[in-house]
């Protein structure tokens, strides 16, 4: 039999997803009132100075500053269009898996599913938004989202891989836009479009981890899968995220440094400052690895090769020292920012 047709949420879960159902109903992103949209937007800043990705290198000192505003709006923008085609491909495929009546079974993660796309189509409004505020010109799709998608967002009896990999990619995202904009030096706009982004965007990582949790057991090929999967996929995900020749097109470096690209990409890719971001950003997602299975000492060649080998030794020193009785301290919902 099916183990899907015997399969009953627990309690811990169905907890959830009545908390998760009942935030939604009271409060979801509006359009035209969350935002400051009347701030100027002369010589804004979009991301932290210490964020972008020249900084810390050789070239930081290589560029006006100018040069360096205009990157943080470049690198944010980018930011923002990536999650424009992403939530909008997350809004689609999500609302494939409702028609296809693989969750039927289960209506409260139907009904919030619901709320999942509703809220995803709004923050893609905010972003297309924010963009035309700031006069930024979409870009090109990130192929290898494009591709991540085309590959896994196939229709199945149970859809577990591509929840997996969307929770991933919002996960890794968010993560990396708190960092960069979570600052009261940047322009209001851009701040609040990732702090009111991640009341809900927290909603969606925390459910997404659950339905992993909940339905790991009854998936049996998708550990194994999840195991060879994710560190590669991950470390694309980063690397595009930090840098990127269009931007640095867009900007107009002077300095004819900047279109030496052999030797700009991988200088910015490997730099000490963002070794240490990266790693802020994998520390939550490696323990949650750990925890699920999907990082153990057993396959540690992977996370090794894709150049996470400190942060997966990390993850699993952590949980064995870790006491049965404390509590998720990577529950996304319970952040709290400046």
């Amino acid at each position: 039999m099916n183990p899907l047709k015997k399969k009953t949420l627990s309690p811990k879960f169905s907890e959830l997803l009545e908390k998760l159902n009942k935030a939604s109903e009271k409060k979801q992103m509006s359009l035209l009132l969350d935002h400051p949209w009347d701030e100027p937007t002369e010589n804004a800043w979009l991301k932290k100075r210490e964020n972008i990705s020249i900084y810390g290198t050789p070239y930081y000192d290589l560029a006006s500053e100018e040069e360096r505003r205009l990157l943080s709006v470049y690198e944010t923008g980018s930011w923002w269009y990536t999650f424009i085609v992403f939530e909008n491909l997350v809004s689609e495929y999500y609302m494939k898996i409702v028609n296809h009546g693989s969750l039927k079974r289960f209506p409260e993660v139907v009904k919030y599913i619901h709320h999942f796309c509703k809220e995803e189509i709004v923050h893609a409004m905010v972003f297309r938004k924010a963009m035309n505020y700031f006069n930024i010109s979409p870009f090109p799709m990130p192929l290898n989202l494009k591709e991540i998608y085309s590959h896994n967002a196939s229709m199945s009896e149970f859809p577990l891989k591509a929840i997996y990999l969307t929770i991933l990619i919002e996960w890794l995202a968010e993560n990396n836009a708190m960092e960069d904009c979570n600052s009261k030096d940047i322009s209001k706009l851009s701040r609040a479009v990732a702090v009111e982004h991640h009341k809900e965007e927290a909603r969606h990582i925390e459910w997404g981890k659950n339905m992993i949790r909940e339905f790991i057991d009854v998936v049996p090929e998708f550990l194994d899968e999840a195991k060879q999967i994710t560190a590669p996929m991950l470390r694309s995900m980063l690397d595009m995220s930090v840098s990127s020749i269009m931007v640095y097109s867009r900007v107009g470096f002077k300095d004819k440094a900047f279109r030496n690209y052999k030797d700009l990409i991988p200088t910015v890719l490997h730099s000490e400052n963002r070794k240490r971001i990266n790693s802020k950003i994998m520390a939550p997602m490696m323990r949650y690895f750990v925890e699920i299975g999907v990082c153990t000492t057993g396959n540690m060649p992977v996370w090794k090769e894709n150049g996470f080998e400190k942060d997966a030794e990390d993850a699993i020193s952590y949980f064995t020292k870790k006491s049965e009785s404390e509590k998720d301290i990577d529950n996304v919902m319970d952040k709290k920012f400046e």
